[in-house]
C-alpha cells in the first residue's frame, strides 16, 4: 500500500513530466524509498537522462512530510489526478497537473467556469469592465477563474464576489500564502463566498519566475474560453490565452482591450484568427452559441472592428 508521502514528494519534483510521475508512483510504494534513489537511478527508471540538480532526496521527504503539518494548519485539502474531486476539466489537458491543493470549496469548479486574464496595469475602463462581466457571470451561475494578481485578475474576483459569487484564484505558491500578499484581504472574501485558492504546489512553496506561466496553464485549463481583458505584447495574460488555444479551449476578447493602443497591439493578432470580441457578458453569451463561421459578420455588425 503506497504512503501518503509518496505523491506529495512526486508533487515536488518539477523536473518531471505528467507520466514519469504516474509511472513511479505507481512503481514505488513510498515516499522513503523514492527519496534514496539518486538522480541517475530515478533517470534509469523513467528511462531518460534527467539534467536537474535541484533533487535532494532527504530534503524532498522532508519537506513532503512539513507540506502535511501546513495542510493540516491551513485547512488544504489534496486532489490526486485520479481523485473524485479532481477538477475535469483540467485532467483532460496534455500536461494536467500531478496533484492539485485547494484552500476553500473546491466543488465552486464543478459550476460553468469562466477564465478572466488581463494587465497589471489596466485602464480605469478595463477595470470595470473585468470587474461588471465577473458580476454578471456570477449571477448567471458561473465560477471566475483568474490569477490573483493586481489589476484584470483583482477586479475579476472583485466583481465576483461583490455578487456573492465564486470565484478560483489559482496559484503560483503553495496555498497557505497569498501571492501577491496585497490581495489577502480579497483572498478571505474569495473563501468567504464559496471559492478556493488553487495551485500545484506543495503548501510552503514560495512563488517564483518559472511558476507563473504554469500557473497560467492551469487558469486556460479550467475553463471552456478565457476572456482577456486589455493585456500588452508578451504579457502573462497572453501566455495563459496561447495555452488556452493549445488545450483546444476559446479565447475571446473583451472590448476594452481595443480602447487602449497598448493593449490594443497585444490582441490584434487574436482578433485577426478570429477571437470573438465582446462588451459584456450578454454578448458573451450569445457569441458562445454562434457558429464560427458566423463570428465575424456577428462581432464585425455590433462592434464595427
Amino acid at each position: 500500500m503506497q504512503d501518503e508521502i509518496l505523491p506529495l514528494v512526486l508533487a515536488g519534483m518539477h523536473f518531471l513530466s505528467f507520466k514519469e510521475k504516474i509511472f513511479l508512483h505507481n512503481k514505488l510504494d513510498t515516499g522513503s524509498r523514492l527519496a534514496l534513489l539518486s538522480i541517475d537511478e530515478i533517470s534509469l527508471l523513467i528511462g531518460r537522462q534527467i539534467k536537474s540538480r535541484s533533487w535532494n532526496g532527504t530534503e524532498s521527504l522532508h519537506l513532503a512530510e512539513q507540506s502535511i503539518r501546513l495542510m493540516e494548519a491551513y485547512g488544504i485539502k489534496s486532489h490526486y489526478y485520479s481523485d473524485a474531486d479532481y477538477p475535469a476539466m483540467a485532467r483532460e489537458i496534455f500536461d494536467p497537473p500531478f496533484m492539485l491543493f485547494s484552500r476553500g470549496d473546491i466543488k465552486a469548479l464543478e459550476n460553468p467556469c469562466v477564465s478572466i486574464v488581463g494587465t497589471r496595469n489596466p485602464s480605469v475602463q478595463g477595470a470595470r469592465a473585468a470587474f461588471d462581466f465577473a458580476k454578471d457571470a456570477v449571477e448567471d451561475g458561473c465560477t471566475v477563474v483568474s490569477g490573483m494578481a493586481f489589476g484584470i485578475d483583482a477586479a475579476a474576483h472583485k466583481g465576483a464576489v461583490a455578487k456573492d459569487g465564486k470565484s478560483v484564484a489559482v496559484l503560483p505558491c503553495g496555498a497557505d500564502a497569498v501571492y501577491p500578499a496585497g490581495n489577502r484581504r480579497l483572498a478571505v472574501a474569495l473563501l468567504e463566498k464559496g471559492g478556493c485558492l488553487l495551485t500545484e504546489y506543495l503548501p510552503g512553496t514560495p512563488p517564483a519566475k518559472f511558476r507563473f506561466p504554469q500557473r497560467n496553464r492551469i487558469i486556460a485549463a479550467l475553463s471552456p474560453v478565457t476572456l482577456v481583458v486589455e493585456a500588452p505584447p508578451k504579457s502573462g495574460a497572453l501566455i495563459t490565452a496561447d495555452f488556452a488555444l493549445e488545450q483546444g479551449r476559446d479565447v475571446f476578447l473583451h472590448q476594452a482591450a481595443f480602447n487602449v493602443p497598448e493593449q490594443k497591439q497585444g490582441t490584434t493578432g487574436y482578433r485577426r484568427d478570429g477571437a470573438p470580441v465582446v462588451s459584456n457578458y450578454r454578448e458573451y453569451l450569445q457569441l458562445r452559441n454562434v457558429a464560427p463561421g458566423e463570428v465575424y459578420c456577428k462581432i464585425d455588425k455590433q462592434l464595427k472592428l
